[in-house]
């Protein structure tokens, strides 16, 4: 990843530095532009022409603006969609390394830890936990480790792993899911990462 994040960083800087220059060079085109009218129309001794210049170069100016803030947003509109892109390669990369955990010797025992911290907060007799169908092989597991009594079902909803736990008494839901945990990862990542588009 940090690989990724170099390239990206590479990147931004480099498109800066051509902006930049770009910039830098329109201006100083515009300058001696400037001068080499102004002396002219001085030389002359024409105000027209000076008056002239002076419209020329106002409209210049609004011409290398506009030019420079089209680049500008067509620049940021390119690193946005890139930013984009790479947030999906982690987020996916993520998710397949979570999916490789489940099915692993130690994602049981989450799942009974997930199971027994679930039981300390959602204390009545209708608690119902929810598994990603695959799991459902561990539901006497999960059982067991719940404090109290409970129901195992399973959830289309749970893609990952991991459970959620709901009391309709109590009015409460517990969410253990490996899918909420990598979801909340996003907005840390958006502000982590040094791949905000900032304008």
């Amino acid at each position: 990843m940090s690989d990724t994040v170099s390239k990206t960083d590479n990147f931004l800087k480099a498109i800066e530095k051509y902006a930049e220059q770009q910039r830098s060079q329109i201006e100083s085109e515009a300058e001696d532009f400037k001068e080499k009218e102004l002396d002219k129309a001085e030389e002359e001794g024409l105000r027209e022409a000076y008056d002239l210049i002076q419209k020329k170069m106002a409209n210049i100016n609004i011409s290398i603006a506009g030019e420079l803030s089209r680049a500008e947003n067509a620049s940021k509109k390119k690193i946005f969609m890139r930013r984009q892109e790479i947030e999906q390669e982690v987020f996916e990369q993520a998710e397949k390394k979570l999916v490789e955990y489940t099915q692993s010797a130690k994602y049981l025992e989450r799942l009974q830890k997930s199971a027994k911290d679930i039981s300390d907060v959602l204390t009545a007799d209708d608690v119902v936990l929810y598994v990603k169908a695959q799991d459902m092989k561990y539901a006497d597991k999960i059982r067991s480790a719940f404090k109290g009594k409970c129901k195992v079902e399973a959830s289309d909803e749970i893609r990952i792993g991991g459970l959620t736990g709901i009391s309709k008494s109590m009015g409460l839901l517990a969410d253990e899911t490996l899918d909420s945990r990598l979801e909340q990862q996003h907005d840390w990542f958006c502000e982590n990462s040094g791949l905000r588009v900032s304008g």
